[in-house]
């Protein structure tokens, strides 16, 4: 990487990312050069023009890279420069293929070609199968009344039905047992 840092552009021009950088406008100098110098992180604050005294830009430049919003600055500026180096990296591959005897030509052809949808095809085959409950309140009640045979407690009722749930399908349950059960006909005889 060269010693020689690009002029920086003009706010308009820049990512999002480097433009809504706030606060101290080094930051936004600080992250220009911290991509384009190599990521030579003190280097980059004495250029963003924060004091070297002792060495502190070292510490500047540490306590810079630890922050959220510039990171996001240097990943956006770091992403448009890779975009900008695409067409030195097809030149490149190109002089690759065009020589059989480099001994990644292979691996060449196959990146070229994978990367532009000529590689190798996979397939996954899925197959999915189950049983569907037509009717979920039913199936919901059958579940409450085996586990409650089967003495599950409380709490394992709610991580099933929910807390709400729980109290709603006890309810239908009651219900259901109450319709259920037989009526007998007669009269209540006092003795």
């Amino acid at each position: 990487m060269s010693d020689i840092v690009p002029i920086m552009p003009d706010l308009s021009e820049l990512p999002e990312q480097l433009r809504d950088l706030k606060g101290d406008p080094r930051r936004r100098v600080f992250a220009w050069c911290y991509v384009f110098n190599g990521a030579n992180g003190a280097s980059a604050a004495r250029a963003a023009g924060y004091s070297d005294h002792l060495e502190g830009c070292k510490v500047r430049a540490h306590g810079l890279l630890q922050r959220d919003d510039v990171q996001e600055a240097v990943k956006a500026l770091c992403t448009r420069y890779l975009f900008s180096l695409a067409p030195k990296a097809i030149l490149r591959l190109e002089e690759l293929l065009d020589n059989p005897k480099h001994p990644k030509h292979d691996k060449a052809i196959e990146m070229a070609l994978s990367r532009s949808g000529h590689g190798e095809k996979s397939t996954v085959d899925v197959n999915i199968s189950g049983s569907v409950t037509l009717n979920h309140t039913d199936q919901a009640l059958n579940d409450l009344k085996m586990l409650k045979d089967m003495g599950a407690g409380r709490d394992m009722l709610i991580e099933t039905f929910g807390f709400s749930g729980l109290e709603r399908y006890e309810r239908m349950l009651a219900d259901r047992a109450r319709l259920a059960a037989p009526v007998i006909d007669g009269e209540v005889v006092d003795e």
